[in-house]
């Protein structure tokens, strides 16, 4: 924790968690020999909440790249329900 954050005065904020979370943040405590608390207060320091250029860009490229490939399955699946539906009506003529 900064210098400056340690200076500040303290707010209670009660947060609510699923257990498994509470688990792991008990855990992490325990481990370190520190607070439940303090293991969010670095949590909160350590997280960067700024996308910065390169993260914008490869989640663009992520999205182009899972649009491209659901296109990609509905037409396979429209060409499988065609011929699905040619395979039904061959079978019904029997």
């Amino acid at each position: 924790m900064s210098e400056s954050a340690q200076r500040e005065t303290m707010l209670r904020k009660p947060i609510l968690m699923p257990p498994s979370m509470i688990e792991k943040v008990d855990k992490i405590a325990k481990n370190k020999h520190i607070s439940f608390a303090k293991v969010v207060r670095e949590a909160v320091s350590a997280f960067d909440g700024e996308v910065s250029g390169d993260d914008e860009k490869i989640l663009d490229a992520l999205a182009d790249t899972m649009i491209e490939t659901t296109q990609e399955v509905v037409k396979k699946m429209e060409e499988i329900e065609k011929r699905l539906d040619a395979t039904h009506a061959m079978l019904e003529a029997q």
